[in-house]
């Protein structure tokens, strides 16, 4: 009778895990994507696809502090553009070499970064959600 009974519990345990396991599941997948992005990064994102052709690399300039904000563009632009992302300062080699390597046209600046590439048709683009940071875009100066 007590093995029944202890059966009975872990079956029952079982049934509850997986009734709540599915349930979290679900609501995982159907507001992942969605639930980061507020409707200003998605409108940032938007202006910025919009003048981006289908897999043109776009390098992401910010200051270490806005390196979750740099990741978040990443994942809004891909897959439709790849994104190079550099953090803090640069080099003008650095930069070249990246330039040349991914064929880089244009940049978002995030911050302002703590050193700017120099761009030309530059862009602003607001600031990021409830943040002071602002947000800027631009064809990179040859």
């Amino acid at each position: 009778m007590l093995q029944a009974l202890g059966a009975l519990v872990v079956a029952a345990s079982a049934a509850v895990t997986v009734a709540a396991f599915a349930g979290d599941l679900r609501t995982a997948y159907a507001f992942a994507g969605p639930s980061i992005f507020k409707e200003t990064e998605r409108r940032q994102m938007a202006e910025v696809q919009a003048a981006l052709t289908e897999d043109e690399v776009i390098l992401v300039v910010a200051r270490p502090e806005d390196h979750w904000h740099a990741r978040l563009w990443q994942r809004g632009l891909y897959p439709r553009n790849p994104v190079a992302i550099l953090i803090g300062g640069f080099s003008k080699e650095s930069l070249r070499e990246l330039r040349e390597r991914h064929g880089i046209r244009r940049a978002v600046l995030i911050g302002p970064p703590e050193v700017e590439p120099a761009m030309i048709r530059r862009r602003e683009l607001g600031t990021l959600s409830g943040l002071p940071a602002r947000v800027a875009f631009g064809e990179l100066a040859p």
